[in-house]
């Protein structure tokens, strides 16, 4: 068959074109040979979207797969490329067409009565084709109603949220806060605010809020000043600005009103001015209205020379004010001088007065020295003469020193003393700097003899320095006596404290020397003595358990005793009583806190009972004996272990119950003998070592039931028994001859809990067992 020429059409194709010769088949044509050229048919065409459902306004990206390389590519959009973006505002389809054109040679043969060929080109376009649809959410709109501020730096601005469109209920969020229900948003101060808003698809839409403020309130205050101190003449003007208007003034708190002028105000006071709006904003400033300087008056007042006398002056020292100073005296005319003198002693009112007629007020009192007062002491005449009187002066006010004189005598002395007199009544003159006298009367007597008494205090220990004399006295000059422990510097106070226990030399002096002295003995007040108090003497031979007590009167505690043994040891425990005595005479002395101490004692510790002998134990047969019949008492020790009591075993006779040194101990009227000497003792499953006799008990511990396997080779009866741990059998069976292994069971029953031995016997065959019941 010749060449033909085959077309093979997609499920696509919708155009075929032939360009150059028409070709019409079957009627001309008897033979097609075709050689085709490079021709690439394309595949089925696929569209993927980055997003199949968006926002509105949102870009997603479209990409055609399935174009062959050589072919044309075009979307709906008028796009090209195999990868295009697009931002649909509502849910759209998008399509592309893949063309792909390819040429071939064709030739033709005739059929004729001669063969000719025709070769031409022939160019073929096949197009496939796809779509895809991307849903775009509702648009969401936004907008925000705004309340401002209503003062400035407040934080009662408002935002309502109002929006629409979207999918599903819609979430807001304000200032970056997270996203709320809710579309108020309150409690703002001024700025601007970012506003989102969500629909339940996720789709969102900004936009923002702008909350305002009024301006600051301000003032704008003059302050005129008071023309005096302390006057009320003074004034504020203040001006308001800024806020909301409408404006209101406070003046300390007083008001509203709407003039921000207040009058007759004090001057040197600072007031606070208030403001407020329409709105309520408040705003407070201080301000000070002034005064001139207050004035300083400053009044020097010289007292009179004496009492009485008309010779006092003031004199005045203003500053401050305005312009020149008059000055008045009481209710007295005005004065440009600033001093005023012939005064009397009393309290003046001083008034100072400037050029603003500003009057200033102070008082002053001219004083008068303090009247001149004397007063004499008289010494009488003592031990040393008829002339060895004296009478001495002191005075009280009057000016500067003070000179003195006998009213007999023209000549005056600075001393306020005068000696060598004898009995008799004197007048004394003094008379002070300032010229004024006084008088005063003195008598000067004969004096006693002195004497001098001692009552003695003991000391409160043997060395202590606690004792002491008071010293008292009769007769002798004056009231002021010296008292002196001879050997020592006199002393002003009658008590010579101090001493201890010793005969003591002491001495009084009056004003004038004259002396008298006494002998004191001091002694001790608390003289310790020690007594044996209550003695217990230890129970048993060779023990220490003796106590003893020593009772000690007078001293000062804390005591110290000293317990000397018949070895010549002192006890550690130094008190008064003492525990774990062992037999023998102590020697018992005393030592209070001052180091006194007494007579010593004696202490005598006996032992009430002898110690019994120390018992022998033997084993036999396994079990232990000991060589006496009351108060024993086992015990066992296991390795290094401390011995421990074995429980309820007080009889002559114990069956061991475990492995483990053993010895008993005899305790008569409470006194315990030596151990005797320990036995080991180990604890085997047989009492001989047998190969062909074997008991064991399962379990072990028992609670109610024993089963007890036994195996032997020899056949004889077997005799068992329980013992306890004092040797005494509390339980007993029997079986019958066997030969190899047997198996029984017995119900323990009024068997108390604890340690026993198992004992079996066969003939002279014994198996031991460790049993414990439960």
């Amino acid at each position: 068959m010749g060449n033909r020429i085959q077309y093979v059409i997609s499920a696509h194709l919708y155009h075929f074109q032939l360009s150059g010769l028409l070709l019409i088949i079957g009627l001309l044509l008897t033979t097609h040979s075709v050689r085709a050229g490079l021709n690439q048919t394309p595949a089925a065409l696929t569209i993927g979207t980055s997003s199949a459902s968006v926002c509105a306004g949102t870009s997603v990206t479209l990409t055609a797969s399935g174009c062959p390389a050589n072919g044309t590519l075009r979307w709906s959009t008028s796009q090209t490329g195999a990868v295009v973006v697009v931002a649909p505002a509502q849910t759209t389809t998008y399509s592309a067409l893949c063309s792909v054109t390819s040429t071939s040679v064709v030739t033709t043969t005739a059929v004729s009565s001669t063969a000719t060929s025709t070769t031409s080109l022939v160019t073929n376009t096949v197009s496939t084709s796809a779509s895809a649809t991307v849903r775009v959410s509702a648009a969401i709109s936004v907008s925000a109603t705004v309340t401002p501020v209503s003062c400035n730096l407040g934080d009662n601005g408002r935002v309502v949220v109002v929006a629409g469109g979207g999918t599903g209920a819609l979430q807001y969020q304000f200032n970056n806060r997270p996203f709320q229900t809710g579309a108020t948003f309150d409690r703002l101060v001024a700025g601007t605010y970012p506003i989102v808003v969500r629909d339940a698809a996720g789709c969102t839409v900004q936009t923002s809020a702008q909350v305002r403020q009024p301006d600051a309130l301000s003032l704008t205050i003059t302050a005129v000043g008071a023309k005096c101190t302390g006057g009320a003449d003074g004034g504020i003007v203040a001006v308001a600005s800024g806020g909301n208007g409408g404006y209101r003034y406070f003046l300390d708190g007083v008001g509203p009103r709407e003039s921000g002028t207040f009058l007759d105000l004090k001057g040197g006071t600072t007031y606070t001015i208030g403001l407020a709006d329409r709105n309520d904003c408040v705003l407070f400033q201080s301000v000070t209205v002034t005064a001139p300087a207050a004035f300083s008056v400053q009044l020097t007042a010289q007292p009179t020379k004496c009492v009485g006398s008309v010779d006092g002056s003031i004199s005045v020292v203003a500053t401050g004010g305005t312009g020149a100073y008059q000055y008045q005296i009481g209710t007295n005319a005005f004065q440009t001088g600033s001093q005023f003198t012939g005064l009397s002693a009393n309290t003046y009112d001083i008034t100072v007065r400037d050029g603003n007629g500003c009057e200033t007020r102070r008082s002053v009192a001219v004083g008068q020295p303090a009247p001149l007062r004397l007063s004499a002491v008289s010494r009488p005449v003592n031990c040393f003469g008829p002339t060895s009187g004296t009478i001495t002066v002191s005075n009280t006010g009057g000016t500067g020193a003070v000179t003195y004189r006998l009213a007999t005598s023209q000549a005056s002395q600075a001393s306020s003393t005068f000696a060598g007199v004898g009995v008799g009544t004197y007048t004394i003159i003094g008379t002070d700097a300032n010229g004024c006298s006084e008088l005063v009367s003195a008598t000067v007597t004969q004096a006693a003899p002195i004497k001098v008494q001692a009552t003695p205090t003991p000391a409160s220990c043997c060395v202590c320095p606690t004792g002491a004399v008071q010293l008292t006295s009769t007769g002798g000059s004056g009231t002021v006596r010296q008292y002196q422990l001879i050997g020592q510097p006199y002393q002003p106070g009658s008590l010579i404290g101090g001493l201890r226990p010793n005969t003591y030399r002491l001495r009084v002096a009056d004003e004038v020397g004259c002396t008298d002295s006494v002998v004191a003995v001091i002694t001790d007040a608390n003289a310790l003595t020690l007594a044996t108090g209550t003695v217990k003497n230890t129970p048993c031979a060779g023990g220490s358990e003796g106590e003893a007590t020593v009772q000690v009167s007078g001293g000062t505690r804390p005591f110290t005793y000293y317990w000397l043994t018949e070895r010549r040891d002192t006890l550690r425990n130094r008190t008064a009583t003492q525990t774990a005595l062992a037999e023998g005479t102590y020697t018992v002395s005393v030592l209070d806190s001052n180091r006194c101490t007494a007579s010593t004692v004696f202490v005598t510790i006996r032992a009430t009972n002898p110690l019994p002998f120390k018992p022998v134990i033997q084993l036999s047969g396994g079990t232990l004996l000991v060589d006496q019949t009351a108060g024993i008492q086992w015990y066992v020790r296991q390795g290094t272990n401390p011995a421990r009591p074995v429980p309820n075993a007080t009889r002559p006779i114990l069956v061991p119950f475990e492995s483990g040194q053993y010895f008993a101990v005899i305790t008569v009227n409470g006194c315990s003998s030596p151990p005797s000497d320990a036995i080991d003792f180990v604890l085997t499953a047989t009492a001989e070592p047998v190969s062909d006799f074997r008991v064991q008990i399962s379990p072990n511990p028992v609670r109610d039931q024993l089963r007890v396997e036994i195996e032997q080779i020899g056949r004889s009866a077997v005799r068992l028994q329980l013992v306890d741990v004092s040797g005494r059998s509390v339980w007993q069976q029997q079986l019958t001859a066997f030969t190899g292994k047997k198996q029984a069971d017995w119900l323990l029953s009024g068997i108390p809990a604890g340690q026993y031995v198992l004992q079996a016997d066969a003939d002279n065959r014994r198996a031991v067992v460790r049993v414990i019941v439960e």
